[in-house]
């Protein structure tokens, strides 16, 4: 149960970690356009 709940947590952090990327990418795309 508890190894659920790790990777639940670790999949959470990954995708804020690659919704915030992809907020970067867009400023930086929206910059050079």
């Amino acid at each position: 149960m508890i190894v659920v709940l790790i990777v639940w947590l670790g999949i959470f952090l990954f995708l804020i970690n690659l919704d915030k990327r992809l907020k970067n990418f867009e400023k930086e795309f929206k910059e050079k356009v």
